[in-house]
């Protein structure tokens, strides 16, 4: 594949460099001891906060099982908008060891040539594809090469719900809505408006972690595909992707979307999470908001399931996110040394385990002892099952972050009724294509 792109850097990075840019980026801090003879693994992962330090507890554990390697880390900022850091250090040559890498991110990077190719190193450690859940595994995919293995596995997404709130509207608070008719009469009914204000709502079905995953998340419920993998095309308007759209765009009609937004700026985070307080009934989330709500409101009663269904939907169409690791072109260390580190993160009885158990994170690998540890804990399990039954990830092509950006636009234009869903999608789906052929265009 053509690295032409990489060719445009080095006057960029003069000019950071005569900045002092460069230093803050790559600096490692203070170095920590390192024993005689290790291998020296540098990792950039992307967590700040208090998940720096759960992190950075795996990375304590790897070190003390493993002396003859030492890995280090730093906290770079990257996600699908923001990954000129990582894309800067490998034209500079200074590109880390091992990185993390969004799921999405993976076929952007292996266009690019961020990434090199695992499965010399896949082969020797005799990793299988059905040692990880299959969309795991599919994410990582691209062009006939393994370029990352999963880290985390986001069974995406759980769908909870408040049983005082149900109890509050007379709703059984043991019983689910398992259907898209039923959630909507439960959205309904506990959806409450005074003095012309809404005060609760029962789901805001745009507001699953943003539009674009929103539209992914309901398009594959209703049945919709968003990418042609065999034919490299974009299919953002496929009829039930539409239909999923104009689902979502009705409760912007029925509930007043200005009266959602009024509602939506009054939630917080932590304990004020608007789930918490009862001001949102119902709600498709991720694995780690359990840790949130077991911190900030022990007490608190939901339920997780599976997704209701839509009349000809697909049953159980969650899909899975999640970090992944791999090697960066150019990685000046010893290669084996960090897709050791990779493995045991990734891969091992040992490594899953102690990482869900320092981080709450489902592993990718389907085989962790973590998934027989699960029976006692019935919110855990429910997120198991999810992810046994996923079928879907992101589509696995180059331009994954611009298509989330255009699926972003689309959504927002149709909930305030700028453009019908088809067109909206209509015109997500032409920008994308056009967007890919050109990233692929390079490959020729």
């Amino acid at each position: 594949m053509a690295r032409v792109w990489l060719a445009r850097l080095p006057g960029i990075l003069v000019a950071l460099a005569a900045a002092g840019v460069l230093w803050s980026w790559f600096a490692l801090g203070p170095r920590e001891d390192v024993p005689a003879g290790a291998k020296v693994v540098e990792c950039w992962h992307p967590w700040g906060g208090t998940a720096t330090a759960d992190f950075a507890a795996a990375i304590r554990e790897f070190n003390q099982s493993h002396p003859g390697i030492h890995a280090r880390t730093l906290f770079v900022t990257n996600d699908l908008a923001n990954s000129q850091k990582v894309y800067i250090s490998v034209a500079g040559g200074v590109a880390p060891d091992v990185t993390f890498v969004d799921g999405p991110q993976v076929a952007e990077w292996a266009q690019r040539g961020i990434l090199e190719p695992l499965d010399d190193l896949i082969a020797e450690a005799g990793i299988n594809p059905d040692d990880f859940w299959p969309p795991c595994w599919r994410q990582n995919l691209y062009d006939g090469h393994i370029y990352a293995l999963t880290y985390g596995a986001d069974p995406n997404f759980g769908f909870f719900w408040n049983k005082q709130v149900f109890e509050d509207v007379g709703l059984d608070p043991d019983r689910p809505p398992r259907t898209l008719a039923e959630m909507d009469a439960f959205a309904r009914r506990i959806t409450t408006l005074e003095d012309g204000r809404l005060t609760r709502v029962g789901l805001i079905p745009w507001a699953v972690y943003g539009n674009a995953n929103s539209m992914f998340t309901w398009g594959w419920a209703f049945g919709g595909e968003f990418y042609d993998a065999e034919r490299q095309r974009i299919t953002a308007d496929d009829p039930r992707n539409v239909a999923a759209l104009e689902w979502v765009c009705s409760y912007a009609r029925e509930f007043d979307i200005t009266k959602v937004s009024g509602l939506q700026s009054t939630f917080g985070t932590a304990e004020q999470n608007p789930f918490i307080l009862g001001k949102l009934g119902m709600m498709p989330m991720v694995i780690g908001e359990v840790r949130n709500l077991r911190r900030f409101a022990p007490d608190l009663r939901y339920g997780v399931a599976a997704l209701p269904t839509p009349p000809g939907g697909v049953e159980n169409s969650s899909w899975v996110g999640g970090w992944c690791m791999g090697i960066p072109r150019g990685a000046r260390g010893d290669r084996r040394a960090g897709f050791e580190l990779i493995r045991w993160l990734c891969a091992t009885p040992e490594g899953t385990r102690f990482v869900y158990r320092s981080t709450g994170s489902f592993p990718g690998y389907r085989h962790s002892p973590v998934y027989q540890d699960l029976s006692a804990d019935p919110v855990m399990a429910a997120f198991h099952q999810i992810l046994k039954e996923c079928r879907h990830q992101r589509p696995v092509m180059p331009a994954q972050a611009y298509y989330m950006g255009e699926l972003e636009r689309a959504v927002s234009s149709a909930l305030y009724g700028n453009v019908s869903p088809a067109e909206a999608l209509r015109r997500a789906r032409e920008r994308t294509q056009k967007h890919l052929d050109r990233m692929l265009g390079k490959a020729r």
